[in-house]
């Protein structure tokens, strides 16, 4: 998913390159501290691009936060589809997908919708003047718009996730199937423990501590835990519990 995200910020840098492009030639983009603004976000976002990712993994509403900054720069500077941040807004739109589910998405370009018919009214605009003008197809088609970026990486967006949790499951699996392995091969082939092992290990199989054993063998307890690591290791084991199920399957399959 991140390399399919770090096409999108490739996409948003691209877009404010447009505007920057429209600056040079003169033509009205609004205040370019608006620009400088959004480049100083942008970088931020570049530079703490996988801290983003996980951040918003974890609380995907805060996209909600990238949605209004981007209607809050087409309110600036023109307040419709003329604005030079127009393009900009739908790499916002693009990224909804990868964090929501569908249903989600969808619910949230609504809101900006919204965000952007509340931009018309604060560029001295109404829905009364659109219908005079005839920008009625324009306004439809905008929102259109908007709906079908989202749903257009709707899609991929989806089997992306289940590829990722596919693949993650698998390790997991993976890594079960190991350890069983390894379970599985210490009680097939076990090596031979010494008779002072074996002493131990049956004193641990009724319940003793280390300080019972090492008084009820007459060795330190030191002694005790050189003996019960050199029979994990040749068992194959790491803990106690680990050497009771050895040997209980032991017995079970002996019998």
């Amino acid at each position: 998913m991140e390399k399919n995200l770090s096409y999108l910020v490739i996409l948003r840098w691209a877009a404010l390159a447009q505007v920057a492009v429209l600056y040079v030639f003169g033509a009205n983009i609004g205040s370019l501290l608006i620009l400088l603004a959004t480049v100083c976000y942008c970088l931020i976002l570049t530079r703490y691009y996988k801290r983003v990712i996980d951040i918003i993994r974890n609380r995907p509403a805060l996209l909600l936060v990238d949605l209004l900054i981007a209607a809050m720069l087409i309110w600036f500077t023109g307040g419709n589809s003329k604005s030079p941040y127009f393009i900009y807004a739908f790499t916002c739109l693009m990224v909804l997908p990868f964090f929501m589910d569908l249903g989600k998405s969808l619910l949230s370009t609504a809101g900006f919708s919204v965000l952007y018919t509340t931009g018309l009214f604060i560029d001295s605009r109404n829905i009364p003047d659109i219908i005079l003008h005839q920008d009625m197809d324009t306004l439809i088609s905008n929102y259109v718009a908007f709906f079908l970026t989202t749903i257009f990486f709707g899609r991929p967006a989806l089997v992306i996730r289940n590829i990722e949790k596919t693949l993650s499951d698998m390790a997991t699996i993976k890594e079960h199937l190991i350890e069983t392995d390894n379970l599985i091969a210490a009680t097939s082939n076990p090596k031979p423990l010494s008779a002072r092992e074996l002493e131990v290990i049956e004193l641990l199989m009724e319940g003793k501590t280390n300080t019972q054993i090492a008084e009820e063998l007459y060795i330190s307890e030191k002694t005790v835990k050189n003996h019960l690591y050199c029979a994990y290791k040749k068992l194959g084991v790491a803990s106690r519990s680990e050497v009771i199920l050895h040997f209980q399957s032991t017995i079970r399959i002996e019998k």
